[in-house]
């Protein structure tokens, strides 16, 4: 039988990127959507009458997390030192990931958990194969997230037309879902042409066309590298020779003179893409992203581990380009972090290391990484009609410090709350 009031969380704060600000704060919470937020006293008496209180008196309740960028097909691999050298990384990668469909449905499903368990709410997803959707999409109920699986993509040079006609076989062997509820077991399809040092503009034209049949959701890696760059505007450097190395070098691949953005601007003004990294931009580059509405999914843990630096995503921001936060995969996190499927780590290095401003790092967490997936920014709010999902972090009720500035600056974990389905409305 289900209830006639509200089930209502107390905390000591509660904080979105859309306004919701209280403290002490509660959010009330019906049939898996939040029906009201802000000061205790201030909820409608319709909605505490008959309700169950939930108490978190040391707790700032925020939305759940939005991870724009990850790997779950890596998750059993670990955290793994980087060497300093891309390529020997990459065949190591290639070497040990894994290839068995039970192999790569238990990863996916492993990291689904992790991020769960981290206050991931919604996650963008590259999938490496068919098998990481589909095991995304039939996870047990602990290892359900709704957000986007992007089957990556690739093909050089000669080999694209085989590439294009291996995507269009992946597609049509997985059901096109273009929509999912709020409490879904599933993910939305997208597609993910690689890189440019492994992925063709045929095969970025064809993922295009494709979208705009059936509304996949794109993404690609970009500007990661200054090897990237030397490869897209030389066709030379490690990865010239990596390609080589592998037999995958063919006279259809040239040089283009360009850097990776130019290049693929053509593409980018005709639909919405998420470009993971975009380490290496000059001014006109992150003109290009803002004027074609492209979202760049920053990790920053990531980008320090192979020691990229000076990332311009402050930059991207005050030009107007929506920026994001993701993980990329679990083998770029430390190994001692409790939590390497979170995107609250993410945040805290920013931070500490840059300063960034906690509303600024909240909007990125939060409703930035929603449009980057293309879903409605409110799901990702404590506004209402918004999903029960929450994160919640520890605080000292009693500092006068701004809450969310106490979350940056301590290292407790997240505890996740999943209110989609409570047991009397069930």
């Amino acid at each position: 039988m289900k209830q006639d009031g509200a089930t209502i969380y107390r905390a000591a704060a509660i904080r979105d990127a859309q306004g919701a600000s209280a403290r002490p704060g509660a959010v009330a919470v019906r049939h898996g959507r939040v029906v009201a937020s802000g000061l205790p006293d201030s909820l409608p008496k319709r909605l505490t009458r008959n309700a169950t209180f939930i108490d978190r008196p040391d707790e700032l309740i925020i939305p759940a997390l939005v991870n724009a960028h990850a790997h779950l097909d890596l998750t059993e691999l670990g955290p793994t030192p980087y060497g300093g050298d891309f390529t020997a990384w990459l065949r190591d990668l290639v070497s040990r990931r894994p290839t068995e469909p039970k192999q790569i449905i238990d990863a996916v499903r492993r990291g689904l958990v992790l991020s769960r368990s981290a206050g991931v709410g919604h996650l963008g997803d590259i999938a490496g194969s068919t098998a990481a959707v589909m095991g995304r999409r039939q996870a047990p109920r602990e290892a359900e997230m709704p957000g986007v699986s992007y089957i990556e993509c690739f093909g050089l040079g000669e080999s694209q037309a085989s590439s294009i006609t291996q995507m269009k076989r992946a597609l049509e062997d997985l059901p096109f879902e273009s929509r999912i509820d709020f409490h879904d077991r599933g993910a939305v399809l997208g597609l993910g042409p690689h890189a440019p040092y492994s992925t063709g503009m045929d095969v970025y034209k064809a993922a295009n066309r494709l979208s705009h049949d059936r509304i996949y959701r794109l993404t690609t890696h970009l500007a990661e590298s200054a090897e990237e760059i030397r490869f897209v505007r030389d066709a030379q450097g490690p990865f010239a020779e990596l390609l080589k190395a592998l037999g995958k070098w063919d006279d259809g691949i040239e040089p283009s003179g360009q850097h990776p953005v130019q290049w693929l601007e053509p593409v980018l003004k005709h639909a919405r893409w998420v470009l993971a990294h975009c380490n290496y931009v000059e001014d006109e580059h992150i003109d290009i992203l803002q004027k074609t509405g492209t979202s760049v999914a920053y990790c920053p843990v990531a980008s320090e581990y192979f020691g990229h630096v000076d990332h311009r995503y402050r930059d991207m921001l005050e030009a107007g380009v929506n920026v994001c936060l993701g993980t990329d995969s679990i083998l770029c996190q430390p190994t001692d972090e409790p939590q390497p499927m979170g995107i609250l780590p993410q945040m805290r290095r920013l931070f500490r290391r840059d300063q960034t401003d906690p509303g600024t790092l909240l909007k990125m967490a939060t409703t930035h990484g929603m449009l980057a997936l293309e879903f409605s920014e409110t799901d990702a709010t404590l506004q209402k009609r918004a999903p029960a999902v929450f994160a919640a972090v520890k605080i000292d009720k009693d500092d006068p410090l701004d809450p969310l500035v106490q979350v940056l600056m301590n290292d407790h974990p997240v505890t996740p709350i999943n209110a989609t389905r409570t047991p009397a409305e069930e």
